[in-house]
Order: C-alpha cells, then structure tokens, then sequence
C-alpha cells in the first residue's frame, strides 16, 4: 500500500468543506487535503451580493436539472448547486437563518445523540461573529461574519407593517428565542462583500503549511484496503491521480455528489449497484434516498414607484457599479432580501411550517421565465418541512455522468396544501393597507386566480427549488441509516460524510448555517476519533 502523504482527506471544498480544512488544519501536525471539482472563487460576480443571479449557470454551478416532475406537469426543475472554493456558500443568497430548535430536537429524538438544539447550539455560536446580536444565542468571534441590513428599504418597510396587519407578530430575531413571525433578516455579508464559507474559514487556513488545496479536481472513486477507505481517486486536467489518508476521508461534496461518490465505490443498494457493473462493497440500500427539499412559489406585484433596484436606468446602475467598487458600499452590496416570516399553514401545526421572505426586486415567476424589467416584487413562500421524498441515483458506472435527481415534488399532496396556504398568507399581505400607495398589477398567480383547484395548477406550473436538497446520506442509530451519529459511514471505517446530507429531515429554513453547524462538529467528532 502507498505511503499516505495525509492525515486526512476531504472531498468537496463547500460550505462543510470548507469548515472541516480550517479546523482540523489548527492542529499543525496534522495534514489536510483539500479537493474542489471546481475552481477558485475570485469572480466579483461571487464576492458582490448584489449580482448572485449571474452565477447561477456560471463556470460557478453545477447546473444541474431534476429529472421530470409527475407532479409539476412533467417540469425539469432547475436546482443549482455550487462548483468553486466555497461551494453554494459561493452562489447563494446569503441568507442566514438556522432552522427551528424542534428540528434538532426531533433528530435527537430519532436517536441521533449529541445532536439535540442545546447541543448544537454551542456551534452556531461557535461559526459566527453575528454584528448586530450578543446574547446566549449568538457568537461574536467565530470566523463566519453573520449582519443585518443597515436601512431598510421602503418596500420592506411597508412589507414588515403589513404582515403585522395580517396577523403575524413582529420577532426581531429568527435565531434566538423563537422563530415564529415576521422580522428582518441576517444575512453572510461582510463590508459589502459575500462571507462564504471559502472567505470565512477557508482562505486564512490557507496560510498553514499543513493544508493543501487542489481545485478542478473531481473525486471518482474511493480507495480501498478490504474494507477500510485509504484515499481518493480523482481526476484534474484529464489526468487520474491518487491520494491517499492515514487516518480518514470525509465527504462534504453535498447532498448529490456525496451519495454519488459512495455509490460509484460501491456503497448502495447492490441491486441497482450490480445493474450497472459496479462491484458491491457494502449494501447500504439508503444511500441516495430519502432526499428532502424545500419547495417554493412566488406571488408577484408589479409597484407603481420607482422604488426597485434591478429596474432603473443603466446610468443609475453604472453610479452604484462605481460606488461598490471604490467604497463597497451602495445596492450592490445588498442581496436585496431584507425580511421575511415563519409561519403555520393551519393552527394545529406544531410550529411553522411555512418561510415567508421578500424579494426586493421582481424576480420571474420561474427560474425559465427570465428576468421582468420593471419595477416590483416578489413574495416567496416555501415548505419547511416537505413530506415528500426523493432520490438519487447513479446515470452509469462513469462518473462524469451526472447523477439522476428525482425529488418527487409534490409526491406527498400535503406539500401542495401547505404551499397554497403560503400563497394565500403572501396575497393577505400584498393586500395589506401598507403597500396601498405603491401596489400595481398582481403578476402572479393573478387576480382572477383565488379558489383551491386554481391556486393548486399555478404552484404545480411555476413553483421551483430553494435549493436546499439534504438527507440523502441519513443519520440514525437503525441498520438502514447511511452513517451514525459520529457521521461514520456504516459497513467501513475510515470514512465519514460531513455535509448536508446527513441530516436525519431537513430543517426549517434556510440550510446553509445549518451545514456549516455540522462540520463544525464533525471536526470535534473527528479529533476525538
């Protein structure tokens, strides 16, 4: 067997990615590589909020599509997925919301220990120095810089009184003491520019001499010696090269590539493993299942001032260009998502189950429909916690092959149901007596759109992703969970998976923060071997 030039080896430089290498690089004994299938993340397109619709279908994306939808009128759903120093934390929108504590305490309870709220909470606080917060539920020194906006818009303005005028109470903190309600939200910016996980935590670890990075270098197989994981196969520039760990490999590659890279090395279901020619090293038939997203529409209104930024003219644009660049300052340094709520569908749910928030500027009513130039809004309501499952799976034995994504939107029809409650609680508080002065025409659903079977065809038509797949490598304590509360891959050793797809059911809301939580407990997992 090689000599291991490593300690440990990490494949995915994504937000967990990026987590694990600082950490467990603090330790200058230990060797650290580092491999991204995609490159650096220097674009300004990255490092500017304002402009993160560009990277989606960019050199910075995976771009990849759902296999057709049954119940989105056989709609290929448009699910992008980051491919730099970064990961998604490279091209998302910023957003900074950890989820409901009954999330975690739901994990703890399905068995996973350690991982109840009051036991990742420590890591939360641990991740962030949060600019606007210093109480027991937020961090003030953690490398990852978590702010809120400094004036809001009027838009959002009259958006919070408005949802306040349709019953939601105001919280001033979606993070601390309760998420239920209507408030402001945090978002990874900092000093005008994107704080992703690469800047946050990957690009000063990258002055230690103990961690190597290699970008555009895609992960094909793992190495094995009977059944312990040695290394890494992967491929850079056309050429196959090898890697090989002393201690372990971690997979953060994500929700897709994760489970992709197990099954492509022989951890899955034998049977679909066998069909295609893959020798079978240990049947773990959930690898790739169980797939969980979060499932969105939009009600949109065109406004009656000038009151947007994506709408005004070029010479106003180019001034904010230069503004951004000698002052990073200006619109450009806002994603243009300042407030949002959580929210029930129905009064006997547990806790909310619906997330609000307000895009400052219209969006299309779909990621296909293009951009509308015209000033106006979009309220986004989406499903925190989806009933439906779905699962990927292998496209062939090749791994340059794309993986097959079938979510299976809408498969369970109480997703539909609670989308449509949360297209109704959007058009009570576009009609709110707060946006009166500047509410133009309702683009979407429309205003002769308000009955059940109606409002049911215009979610399954235009409703898309929030880009928050997870669960397809499960954690649990049962025979079928993919790894176990240490996140070690069950039938192996040397390998763990650290990334969203360990999460036993995705969490309510945005995911990540959360992401960022596990790895930073995964390196605590991993120290203590």
């Amino acid at each position: 067997m090689p000599k291991p030039s490593f300690d440990y080896i990490i494949v995915g430089a994504g937000s967990a990615g990026c987590v694990l290498a600082n950490r467990l690089s603090e330790d200058l004994n230990c060797r650290v590589l580092l491999l991204e299938a995609g490159g650096e993340d220097n674009a300004a397109t990255i490092r500017t909020p304002a402009l993160f619709s560009q990277l989606q279908d960019s050199p910075y994306d995976w771009s990849d599509r759902t296999l057709p939808q049954a119940h989105m009128q056989g709609r290929r759903i448009y699910i992008p997925q980051g491919k730099a120093l970064g990961g998604s934390s490279s091209i998302n929108y910023m957003i900074y919301i950890r989820g409901n504590p009954a999330d975690y305490d739901h994990w703890a309870n399905l068995g996973n220990t350690g991982w109840s709220y009051d036991e990742v909470l420590p890591y939360f606080i641990k991740a962030e120095t949060n600019e606007a917060f210093a109480d027991c539920y937020h961090g003030t020194t953690g490398p990852l810089v978590v702010s809120s906006h400094s004036q809001l818009s009027p838009v959002t303005q009259r958006y919070l009184a408005a949802a306040q005028q349709a019953g939601i109470a105001y919280n001033p903190d979606f993070n601390g003491e309760q998420q239920g309600g209507c408030g402001p939200l945090q978002r990874t910016i900092a000093d005008g520019s994107r704080c992703s996980a690469a800047s946050a935590y990957l690009h000063p670890a990258r002055l230690r001499p103990n961690l190597t990075v290699i970008s555009h270098a895609q992960a094909t197989k793992l190495l094995f010696d009977s059944h312990h994981v040695i290394g890494v196969q992967y491929l850079r520039f056309g050429i196959v090269e090898q890697a090989y760990a002393s201690a372990e490999v971690v997979l953060s590659a994500g929700a897709f590539r994760s489970p992709q890279l197990l099954m492509l090395s022989g951890l899955g279901s034998a049977i679909e493993l066998e069909k295609l020619g893959i020798q079978v090293k240990v049947d773990l038939p959930e690898v790739g299942k169980n797939l969980q997203d979060h499932i969105h529409a939009r009600v949109r209104c065109e406004l009656t001032q000038p009151l947007t930024f994506a709408a005004l003219p070029s010479h106003d644009k180019d001034a904010a260009a230069r503004t951004y660049e000698s002052t990073n300052t200006g619109p450009l340094a806002s994603n243009f998502l300042e407030a949002g709520a959580f929210v029930k569908s129905r009064p006997d749910v547990a806790y909310p189950d619906l997330q609000l928030f307000l895009f400052g500027n219209l969006t299309p009513e779909y990621p296909e429909a293009g951009q509308a130039n015209r000033h106006g809004m979009a309220l986004t309501a989406y499903v925190n916690r989806p009933h439906s499952t779905g699962q990927v799976t292998l496209s062939s034995a090749d791994p340059l092959d794309r993986p097959r994504i079938d979510p299976c939107y809408f498969s369970d029809p109480d997703d539909l149901r609670c989308l449509v409650a949360g297209v109704r609680w959007n058009l009570k508080i576009l009609y709110g007596h707060a946006f009166d002065d500047i509410r133009g025409v309702e683009l979407s659903p429309g205003i002769n759109i308000r009955d059940d079977a109606g409002l049911e065809d215009f979610v399954r038509r235009t409703a898309s992703t929030t880009w928050h797949p997870t669960t397809t490598c499960r954690m649990g304590i049962d025979a079928t969970a993919v790894v176990d509360p240490a996140l070690r891959v069950n039938g192996v050793t040397g390998l763990r998976v650290a990334d969203a797809s360990i999460m036993p059911s995705i969490v309510s809301g945005n995911t990540n923060a959360p992401t960022i939580m596990i790895a930073e407990k995964a390196a605590d997992l991993i120290r203590k071997g």
